[in-house]
């Protein structure tokens, strides 16, 4: 059965005619050659931004010229005019030959050793250890091997005569004689001559100014520093690295070291605490308390004081403690004053009211019973004594917070490396570092002992370093000493 019999029985059309079908699409088939090394989709994106073609150009070498002439190489005869016998040698010359000037004769560079008369000689350059012999045979030996010390040491073989004692030179021996006998006759020709020193002699005068001890100290350092052991280069090593660190420390060791003696020896304020009993005034207090403390992390530097208030002071390392402790004890004297203030009655309120009128309204006059009744009531209300307060449960709060809060969060907080420390000294005392019952009185002392041990800590710090610098200078001191002997 044919799929025309099954349309048949089915009532479906007949197909559509081949002819009249639209012919298949073809693909077109691109030339072009997939890249190496990069995908499918990021290849399709290029489209027609074909890459351009470069053109490699090989390089070969170039083709020699066979048909130039080569230049002519002649064997001739020179003479070098640093020499004095005339002698005749022969080489080859590129091109034709010239009769031109030896071009090594220019490195022909002789030393101009001074000469000395027996008159020079009697007059300055006479010495014991010396001979006019000697001396003259030094002379020679420098002229001919141009100041070549090593070299006039290892010719130095002078032969003294009969009544001349034998004598072993050294090397700081020949250079000490030589420069001694040239600084002598510089000084000798210019007082004979009366011409004054020009800075070109003056250099070259004190150039020759030779220190024999110098010298031999010099070479002794030297074979004492290649003879060191492995050992001893390591502490030398170690020593440099601890001076270079304790360099690049300094400056923080400094400012360490006047912060703590600034905490050590922190005065008293002169200023008064009246302007610090309003609500208004405890908060300026707190807001230059907090500005000089942001300053003085920014900037590292010591704290400026504060405007109208003491100085704020802290130790190194803690962000509220010695400024935040000093602020807050100030805040409780103005606030306990405030509130004896308070305790004053109407007549301090009267006398504020008073005084807080213009001017075009005249006050009443004060009778003298008022003045009376004022003065028994400053007797009545007194202050109570700081030794009494806990008696009659008298207590001063700081400005409380919206909400519920612990008064253990009240307290002040250290950096995570310093309070590792103070908790592991905590726990040498036998004190937890979480209170079992947080009371204000206990939160004071624990917050105060706390600082004690933080100042304790860095009084410890300072004093270590202190102690390793006396070390260091003490051992190189020694060593100096060692070496001098």
């Amino acid at each position: 059965m044919s799929s025309a019999d099954i349309r048949d029985m089915l009532d479906l059309p007949s197909q559509v005619p081949s002819a009249a079908r639209p012919p298949p699409a073809k693909r077109i088939k691109t030339d072009g050659k997939k890249l190496d090394g990069i995908h499918r989709e990021l290849h399709n994106l290029l489209g027609e931004n074909t890459q351009a073609v470069t053109v490699m150009q090989n390089k070969f070498k170039e083709k020699p010229n066979w048909m130039q002439k080569p230049s002519p190489w002649i064997w001739t005869k020179f003479k070098n005019q640093a020499r004095k016998d005339d002698l005749e040698l022969h080489h080859w010359v590129r091109g034709t030959p010239t009769n031109d000037e030896y071009p090594f004769a220019k490195f022909d560079k002789q030393v101009d050793v001074p000469t000395f008369s027996k008159e020079e000689y009697d007059k300055g350059l006479a010495d014991t250890a010396w001979t006019p012999r000697e001396t003259e045979y030094l002379f020679e030996l420098c002229r001919e091997y141009d100041l070549r010390w090593l070299v006039i040491q290892d010719r130095y073989d002078y032969e003294p005569e009969e009544n001349e004692p034998p004598s072993i030179r050294t090397l700081e021996d020949l250079k000490e004689r030589y420069y001694f006998c040239c600084r002598k006759l510089m000084e000798l020709r210019r007082d004979a001559s009366g011409v004054d020193w020009t800075p070109r002699d003056l250099e070259l005068y004190n150039a020759m100014n030779f220190n024999k001890d110098k010298e031999i100290m010099r070479k002794q350092y030297l074979e004492r520093l290649l003879s060191r052991s492995p050992a001893e280069i390591a502490e030398e090593e170690r020593l440099i690295l601890e001076y270079r660190r304790l360099q690049e420390s300094s400056k923080k060791l400094v400012q360490d070291r006047e912060e703590l003696l600034r905490l050590l020896e922190s005065p008293l304020t002169a200023n008064s605490f009246a302007q610090y009993q309003s609500p208004q005034g405890l908060s300026q207090l707190a807001g230059n308390i907090l500005a000089s403390d942001k300053n003085r992390r920014r900037k590292g530097a010591p704290e400026p004081a504060a405007q109208g208030g003491p100085v704020a002071r802290a130790v190194p390392g803690t962000p509220n403690s010695g400024a935040h402790a000093q602020a807050v004890a100030q805040a409780q004297q103005a606030q306990q004053a405030h509130v004896a203030g308070v305790q004053n009655g109407v007549h301090s309120t009267k006398q504020t009211q008073q005084a807080g009128r213009p001017s075009s309204q005249a006050a009443p006059a004060v009778s003298k019973a008022e003045l009376v009744q004022s003065a028994t009531a400053k007797k009545v209300v007194r202050r109570v004594p700081p030794g009494e307060e806990n008696l009659y449960g008298i207590s001063y709060h700081d400005k409380l917070v919206q909400g519920v809060y612990l008064r253990s969060t009240k307290i002040s907080t250290l950096k995570p490396t310093v309070q590792t420390k103070v908790a592991s000294i905590l726990a040498e005392l036998g004190i937890a570092t979480k209170l079992a019952m947080p009371t204000a009185k206990v939160c004071e002392r624990y917050e105060a002992l706390q600082q004690a041990i933080n100042l304790l800590i860095e009084t410890k710090k300072q004093a270590d370093k202190l102690d390793h610098e006396v070390k260091v200078l003490t051992s190189g001191n020694a060593g100096l000493q060692s070496d001098t002997k």
